[in-house]
């Protein structure tokens, strides 16, 4: 089996531990796309309360699927079976003919990476602090800003990064991670010798 699959998954503080530092964060059985641009469009940019909503990019194993629903709906019997149901029993089949394969949906058994997360969520600085930061003076942020809105580049909207900058953001947030349990560590030896 050679496919990829991508899910959208709104990360918590609680939940950043075993996904960034252990690298795998186990759910059980969960829905997955093959329709990457529909993970994207899923339950929008941002949650109350959450860190982030990263796409979490993943090659299944045949172990890890428990069932492709549009391999299903690929499969002459199984559409002549549906078919069947929807004839005998029109009002318990809508469920099973609401969506039927347009999620691209694959059902799986496999952890979250950060290792395999391609995007993340998030909005940058404004662009007066962007501008502070690097130095640029008040009397070039005008042209600089035309220039960034004639490109296409927004500041301050929310949307996903690249892979290569949610990879860097993974690492710096698991360096830091690292940093604060070791400190934490260090820190409960210390009191514990006392």
């Amino acid at each position: 089996m050679s496919f990829i699959c991508y899910r959208k998954r709104f990360l918590h503080e609680g939940e950043l531990v075993d996904i960034i530092l252990k690298d795998e964060k186990r759910e059980g059985v969960v829905s997955w796309t093959i329709d990457k641009e529909f993970a994207e469009r899923f339950k929008d940019l941002q949650k109350e309360g959450a860190v982030s909503g990263p796409i979490f990019e993943h090659q299944p194993t045949d172990e890890e699927v428990v069932i492709n629903i549009c391999a299903l709906w690929e499969n002459q019997e199984f559409r002549e079976a549906a078919d069947k149901f929807k004839e005998n029993f029109p009002e318990e089949s809508k469920p099973l003919f609401h969506f039927k394969d347009s999620q691209g949906e694959v059902v799986l058994s496999s952890p979250l990476k950060a290792s395999e997360i391609i995007a993340l969520t998030g909005a940058s600085s404004p662009f007066d602090d962007l501008c502070d930061q690097a130095g640029i003076p008040e009397t070039q942020r005008d042209d600089l800003f035309r220039k960034l809105v004639q490109d296409g580049q927004t500041l301050g909207e929310l949307r996903y990064t690249s892979k290569e900058s949610a990879q860097r953001i993974i690492d710096n947030t698991a360096r830091k991670l690292y940093e604060k349990v070791q400190a934490y560590k260090v820190n409960n030896a210390a009191a514990q010798n006392t």
